[in-house]
């Protein structure tokens, strides 16, 4: 609501064919004055909150609305902004997720990829990635996943990422634990797409590819007690270093359940 008050401008004054004093023209040149002044404040307010189509005279174009929500819209031709990361990839590489929703690069050897810029919290973002492969023996690392005592991951690639084709990584999904994780490149690939999901500004991310298929199936690396944990059936198996583990009951507490052969055997 504008501030601007013109009720204090007396439009009959000055009268014709009287003889008027001055005060009434200073009062009416003040309350101009003040008015003016008035408008001017709003139009700067305006000008420097407003979205146009093109930078005002004397202005640099910037309609970043700073996660201001905008509802209820029907919207038609919106475009997702592209950056190129580059033509020579390697080494580490940190993606400045501001710089568009999708970003590409070519991949020349092993790149380790980091992240910034992610939205705040209580935001979903997303970023499609496009990565060229040049060299068919690179490797792409992605953040470190920590998990804390209870098996929940606090920070990194969230469990999606162990489901990428050619993942490997230093470590299990166990508690209390900090474990690394990588992709090869699948043989005669030369492309690699992903779109990636925070909801936590990028604390955990999840990945899912776009162009290949997620690993069918993994045998999960776990070393279970003789009785299991709850949730525990017959078929399951598990493996750890020494060990193929197979379930052949249904977790009670107490019976032993799992039976194990050594990998050294098979």
């Amino acid at each position: 609501m504008s501030n601007i008050n013109t009720n204090a401008i007396d439009t009959t004054y000055p009268v014709p064919g009287v003889n008027n004093t001055t005060q009434g023209f200073r009062d009416n040149f003040t309350s101009i004055k003040t008015n003016l002044n008035t408008t001017k404040t709003e139009i700067d307010d305006i000008q420097s909150k407003s979205i146009v189509k093109a930078a005002l005279d004397g202005t640099t174009l910037n309609n970043n609305m700073a996660n201001t929500l905008i509802s209820n819209a029907a919207v038609q031709g919106f475009r997702a902004k592209t950056y190129n990361l580059g033509e020579n990839l390697s080494g580490t590489l940190l993606i400045n997720v501001t710089r568009a929703d999708v970003q590409y690069g070519t991949i020349s050897s092993d790149t380790a990829i980091t992240f910034g810029g992610w939205p705040p919290s209580g935001t979903q973002s997303n970023l499609q990635l496009y990565l060229t492969i040049a060299n068919s023996s690179a490797t792409v690392t992605f953040p470190n996943t920590t998990v804390d005592g209870s098996g929940n991951i606090t920070v990194g690639m969230g469990a999606s990422a162990r489901l990428l084709e050619n993942y490997y990584s230093n470590g299990a999904a166990t508690a209390n634990t900090t474990y690394t994780n990588i992709v090869t490149v699948p043989a005669g690939v030369n492309q690699l797409n992903y779109n990636l999901t925070t909801i936590d500004c990028g604390t955990i991310l999840d990945i899912e590819p776009t162009n290949r298929n997620q690993k069918a199936a993994q045998i999960p690396v776990r070393t279970p007690t003789s009785v299991g944990v709850r949730g525990d059936a017959p078929g399951q198996i598990c493996v750890d270093s020494q060990f193929m583990y197979i379930c052949v009951g249904t977790f009670n507490g107490t019976t032993g359940i799992w039976g194990k052969v050594a990998l050294s055997a098979i």
